[in-house]
């Protein structure tokens, strides 16, 4: 059996465009030649980076001007790895929205939605830690363990007279923290939609215990005609938080394409600031 691979990714591709959820090799430049001036962060990263690869050497077999120092080799793993991830957090989120018509209210077993998201939500926080490491390393020379917000760098930025950057940073790691609860809670909380149906029913379980009896559907004194309802608005209900994950899932990588250019032009004005 053979299944044509071109008409999945046009159609995954169609549902990621539709959301602004655009390959992040697609910003910062307007054509081959002009950089994009609202996303001149990236043109900044591919111009000047923090280390510039001694090629020539390469290719004429010749030692290297100098070697990268540990922050410089920090950086550029940091931001290459930024790259990386965002392109694995985008193949996901394709397949979340992929998937997503297909998911039904009512549902115990998890589904491909909740597979897709799950390792979205993965990669598009972690791809916020590389960010928040990239700024750390640029203003403090080391990595530290804030993640969420670099509040330290952001104070040094302030100091140097970049507070607007310091502003728009701190701003744009806030927005990602709503992605970064939600993985959160499937790490080190309950990942699957069983475990959530197993919690429910021992929740329910130790009600009747406390209380010695059990709370049937009929204490709710709800006439029989009325309960198909009741199951149609809990149905939409299930399936309008799943179109909230959805947008959760692509609204963090629209705020990490932009926090993406504002740190790199950040690191690229810093380090020239500070070699004057």
């Amino acid at each position: 059996m053979t299944f044509d691979l071109d008409v999945l990714r046009k159609k995954t591709e169609e549902l990621l465009c539709s959301r602004g959820v655009f390959d992040i090799d697609d910003f910062g430049w307007l054509n081959e030649n002009d950089a994009d001036p609202e996303f001149i962060g990236y043109a900044m990263w591919a111009l000047s980076p923090p280390y510039a690869h001694d090629f020539d050497g390469w290719q004429n077999n010749t030692p290297p001007g100098r070697a990268p120092t540990e922050a410089e080799q920090q950086l550029m793993e940091l931001g290459h790895d930024f790259f990386g991830l965002m392109k694995t957090a985008r193949h996901f989120i394709g397949y979340t929205l992929l998937h997503q018509p297909a998911v039904l209210p009512l549902r115990v077993e998890p589904t491909a939605f909740d597979f897709s998201e799950f390792a979205a939500l993965v990669a598009l926080t972690s791809a916020a830690d590389r960010l928040s490491d990239f700024i750390n390393v640029t203003t403090l020379g080391r990595k530290t363990k804030e993640k969420r917000v670099p509040i330290k760098a952001c104070a040094k930025l302030r100091e140097s007279g970049l507070g607007v950057e310091a502003d728009e940073l701190q701003e744009g790691f806030k927005a990602i923290l709503k992605a970064r609860d939600a993985r959160n809670e499937v790490v080190h909380g309950l990942a699957t939609l069983p475990a959530y149906t197993e919690k429910l029913l021992i929740a329910a379980e130790c009600k009747a215990f406390e209380e010695k009896r059990w709370h049937a559907a009929s204490d709710r004194e709800v006439p029989y005609h009325e309960h198909g309802d009741v199951i149609r608005e809990f149905g939409a209900q299930e399936l309008a938080d799943v179109e909230a994950r959805a947008k959760l899932l692509c609204d963090c990588y629209v705020t990490l394409v932009k926090l993406g250019e504002l740190s790199f032009r950040t690191e690229n004005v810093w380090r020239h600031r500070q070699k004057l």
